[in-house]
């Protein structure tokens, strides 16, 4: 999303606005998952309806669990103290950004947010006390407000269709860098896997219509142009959905 290649070519530079979406996380780290979690699955809970808000939980690497609320602009009109920090940091000049957006302004090594994480336990303990209980205090002491999510949406500048190379075929971008999306529907990782299969299979098939042992540049260059007109076409609507998905809907 934050992608400098993509900056450095007009071509597609121009194509190229982040837009944010109504929504949020807090998100904490244990040290471990509790007694008897499944520790090769990803937890989703929700409290009830009024608290406007979810809990995911997943195991890392690492032996942690990360674990989300995923909040809303309507979850900040409740729970005021919940307010996210700017969508974009001050010290951007261009008023871009970069991948720093993704995440709270204040890092892990930094003292903790002791009145957060005061009313982030009273709030747990109220309405998930099992859940609370669960994870613990100390769990709960790391947790930090996230900025709110954002989405890269291309547009076509003069031309007809969105393109993920530049005209001449010398570049062409894959994942986040060509159509990063919100994390609603876990399908960011997917499709950019797709796209990377799907820029080699072009590669491939330009050597064989041109019945190449070995792929020359102009031969490349023909198979990037032709990724970067036809994959947009298959992203972009799982973008939008996306994003949709990263809206509060009641009931």
């Amino acid at each position: 999303k934050w992608s400098k290649v993509r900056q450095s070519f007009p071509s597609l530079a121009s194509q190229g606005k982040i837009v944010t979406c109504p929504s949020f996380a807090v998100h904490m780290m244990s040290p471990q998952a509790p007694d008897g979690w499944d520790t090769n699955g990803t937890y989703l809970i929700k409290p009830s309806e009024e608290c406007m808000f979810y809990i995911i939980t997943s195991p890392v690497p690492t032996g942690e669990l990360s674990i989300s609320i995923i909040c809303y602009d309507e979850t900040v009109e409740k729970y005021p103290w919940l307010e996210p920090p700017n969508d974009i940091m001050e010290s951007d000049a261009d008023g871009f950004g970069d991948w720093s957006n993704e995440y709270s302004p204040l890092s892990r090594t930094e003292s903790r947010n002791t009145e957060l994480s005061n009313k982030i336990a009273t709030l747990l303990e109220t309405e998930l006390p099992e859940f609370y209980s669960a994870i613990g205090r100390e769990t709960i002491d790391t947790a930090r407000i996230n900025r709110r999510i954002s989405w890269l949406q291309m547009s076509p500048s003069g031309g007809s269709n969105v393109a993920y190379s530049t005209p001449d075929g010398q570049v062409a971008l894959v994942g986040d860098s060509a159509h990063s999306m919100t994390p609603s529907m876990g399908e960011g990782c997917n499709t950019a896997m797709e796209s990377a299969v799907k820029l080699v299979d072009g590669i491939v098939a330009a050597m064989r219509e041109r019945e190449l042992e070995r792929c020359d540049v102009s031969t490349l260059n023909a198979a990037f142009i032709e990724y970067g007109l036809s994959r947009p076409q298959d992203t972009q609507s799982i973008q939008e959905r996306s994003a949709a998905s990263s809206r509060f809907k009641k009931g």
